[in-house]
């Protein structure tokens, strides 16, 4: 009944792509690679680091708390 609406179709083309060559394509690719490989690598790192602090920071947590509990009873 009703005919919806399309979505929008846009062909464009930078300026300069047809002025790049085969090589500097190739070399962008391999910049992006390089980039993308150390992302992962830091990301690996980061995400060890935290699973290993965050059991230190609960039990860190938990003394705490203990040693709270046990003050408030030992002054009363």
């Amino acid at each position: 009944m009703f005919s919806q609406k399309k979505n929008k179709k846009f062909n464009y083309k930078s300026r300069f792509s047809d002025n790049e060559n085969g090589e500097e394509q190739v070399l962008k690719a391999t910049k992006q690679k390089e980039i993308s490989s150390e992302w992962e690598q830091t990301r690996r790192t980061v995400r060890k680091n935290k699973k290993s602090s965050l059991p230190i920071l609960l039990l860190l947590l938990a003394l705490i708390i203990g040693i709270m509990y046990y003050l408030d009873i030992k002054l009363r």
